[in-house]
């Protein structure tokens, strides 16, 4: 019998030994770990960390109270949300990464370290918070959600936010005259 969670129910008051825990959970919880965290080493680094707490608190698991996938899904949503808890307080690095979007040769080289000099710029001259979401949004690719759960504020909070950072961004950007909307 399945569980909520993907892996065998074991019967209620039934003893789970540290190897049944992870060969019947540890799909399902790195399949959970992975649609939360996009960094692949993160995520790695989080998949062995439940485990662990799940392994070393294995003593204060009560089978009377729910099956084994639940008491896991709980320690990795926990352990996730910690994730985003201490992403939070980390620095967000505005610099951006040439290398990835300028071209080998040519003259749009020139343009585009023109343009990726002044964005740094006009994203330096934004609050923190708003510097954040964009760099988090756009250099990043996190959803806005993801984007919320980070710096601490509502989805709708987020989205205005987002929307008041993109309008002083473009404030800036025009006063720089390299853009023409």
């Amino acid at each position: 019998m399945a569980d909520s969670y993907g892996g065998k129910q074991k019967a209620m008051n039934t003893v789970i030994t540290p190897e049944e825990l992870y060969s019947d959970y540890h799909i399902k919880v790195a399949r959970y770990i992975s649609a939360h965290i996009k960094n692949e080493h993160d995520r790695e680094d989080l998949l062995h960390q439940v485990f662990l707490k799940a392994i070393s608190s294995l003593d204060k698991y009560d089978p009377s109270r729910s099956a084994p996938g639940t008491w896991l899904y709980a320690i990795t949503r926990n352990a996730v949300t910690d994730y985003y808890r201490e992403k939070a307080h980390e620095p967000v690095p505005v610099a951006l990464d040439e290398s990835a979007i300028l071209p080998d040769k040519g003259y749009d080289h020139v343009f585009m370290q023109d343009t990726l000099e002044a964005l740094a710029s006009a994203l330096e001259q934004l609050p923190e918070r708003e510097r954040n979401i964009i760099i988090y949004r756009f250099y990043h690719g996190l959803s806005a959600q993801e984007t919320a759960k980070l710096i601490g504020v509502s989805y709708a909070n987020e989205r205005f936010l987002q929307h008041s950072a993109l309008k002083k961004l473009r404030q800036l950007l025009d006063e720089n005259e390299l853009f023409e909307y």
